[in-house]
């Protein structure tokens, strides 16, 4: 099958980047890939002065791990689209994959979708998230204007199934948890009793970092040391404050920045825990990274949380913006030290967290080309 998907990929940074890299790798070992990625992901404006590449990561060495990989694509260029267009139509694919986790996409995506319905192309839309962690009114009306346009999606989690089949009723909307991120640890000497607490990615309100830094001053006896990596987008000075207030400076590191792949093999070889005390989500991209270093996670139970860590097996739940039940969570994990999360998550991703079986789900909503 001729297939084209167009997303960022290393060097771009961040969680997407590597999503549609580990998608187009499984895709490429089954099908001719057309891999379309960014000459200009964002404009700088939307960035500010945070650098949207990863300095340390070979663009060059990545375009030679595909066959055909271009960097190209300009997503603030109407000419781009349609130039975009014509090199996905003289391909001649049977499918043409496209990502959705923001709204930004909204102008560029309506282009090609118009597009391709003229054209014949089929179109299957991966919705990483349906709709963006900290929306509006405007951005759930761009939404909805993007994915009624689409018949065939794919989700990972119940939950955006359930607003996929409210927003557009007709398509055909297929779940598929979010994949994992595989990644080598860095053996680590044992710690006796002390838990190494892991808090990975952007710092944004809804992550919930302040209820965190509120349980771990509930732990003060305890043998607790929390690593917080991640650049802030704003309103760091907050979290420092906190953090003074609550007597706990010497117990939390912070990691103000981007974190390399390298750096993140460290932090996450080092870490007993992942936490992930988010007020709102529906996926995350870090428990799959988590589970990638065979790590478990304390969660919040919030959107799709409960379909990908099972309780008291992989990690533990509990409940959203309360400082003491993630606490009790973190003192649960203390207690179980000798439960073999590794080897449950081993077992549990097998089967509902790999590549090749996205692409197996992708496949079954393609049609046959006429």
């Amino acid at each position: 099958m001729r297939v084209c998907l167009i997303g960022p990929v290393p060097p771009f940074r961040g969680g997407i980047a590597k999503y549609c890299y580990s998608l187009a790798k499984a895709l490429e070992e089954r099908h001719e890939l057309l891999l379309l990625s960014y000459a200009r992901q964002y404009p700088a404006i939307l960035y500010g002065k945070k650098p949207q590449i990863d300095g340390g990561i070979d663009r060059e060495a990545v375009r030679r791990e595909f066959r055909n990989l271009s960097f190209a694509v300009d997503s603030a260029s109407v000419g781009s689209w349609r130039q975009t267009s014509r090199t996905i139509e003289a391909f001649r694919p049977d499918l043409v994959i496209l990502p959705w986790w923001v709204t930004y996409w909204a102008p560029m995506y309506l282009y090609l979708l118009r597009d391709f319905r003229k054209k014949g192309i089929q179109v299957v839309v991966l919705c990483i998230n349906v709709f963006e962690h900290e929306d509006n009114a405007l951005k759930r009306a761009l939404t909805r204007l993007v994915l009624t346009q689409v018949d065939r999606m794919v989700v990972h989690s119940g939950k955006e199934k359930e607003q996929l089949a409210a927003l557009n009723p007709k398509a055909t909307v297929k779940e598929h948890l979010l994949p994992l991120f595989e990644y080598h640890q860095v053996p680590q000497a044992p710690r006796a009793g002390r838990l190494n607490l892991l808090f990975f990615g952007f710092v944004r309100p809804y992550k919930g970092l302040d209820t965190l830094l509120q349980a771990l001053a509930l732990l003060k006896g305890r043998d607790l040391h929390l690593t917080v990596a991640g650049e802030f987008w704003k309103d760091k000075d907050d979290y420092l404050q906190l953090i003074e207030r609550l007597g706990i400076a010497g117990r939390v590191e912070m990691v103000d920045r981007y974190v390399s792949e390298e750096e993140m093999t460290g932090y996450f070889s080092a870490a007993d825990l992942v936490v992930l005390p988010y007020k709102r989500s529906i996926t995350s991209g870090v428990i799959a990274t988590a589970y990638g270093y065979g790590k478990p996670v304390l969660a919040t139970r919030v959107g799709g949380f409960h379909e990908v860590v099972q309780d008291g097996v992989t990690g533990k739940l509990v409940p959203p913006d309360d400082p003491q039940a993630l606490a009790d969570g973190i003192l649960w994990f203390l207690e179980n030290q000798g439960i073999d999360f590794a080897g449950n998550i081993d077992r549990f991703t097998a089967s509902k967290m790999s590549w090749p079986s996205l692409v197996d789900l992708i496949e079954t909503l393609t049609r046959p080309r006429a």
